[in-house]
């Protein structure tokens, strides 16, 4: 009857797991980029995560350089 609808066991057990792996998570973050400890050459979990990081960091400029050219574009055709 409710076979696609999970138990709250099954919910409780789900959140519990993904809070232990965003703890996990944490503390190899903390651990690989905590300031005078550089680990070289960091593991690829934490440069997949660096490479992530600076990727997003790119598209935001990129997308606030993209909304300042519009902006100047606009005021230049009045």
């Amino acid at each position: 009857m409710n076979g696609d609808v999970p138990s709250h066991a099954e919910l409780w057990e789900a959140i519990n797991q993904s809070r232990m792996d965003i703890a996990e998570l944490k503390g190899m973050v903390s651990m690989h980029f905590r300031d005078g400890e550089h680990h070289y050459p960091p593991c690829k979990a934490a440069a997949n995560i660096q490479k992530t990081m600076l990727s997003a960091v790119g598209a935001a400029v990129f997308a606030l350089l993209a909304a300042v050219g519009a902006l100047v574009m606009e005021l230049v055709r009045r």
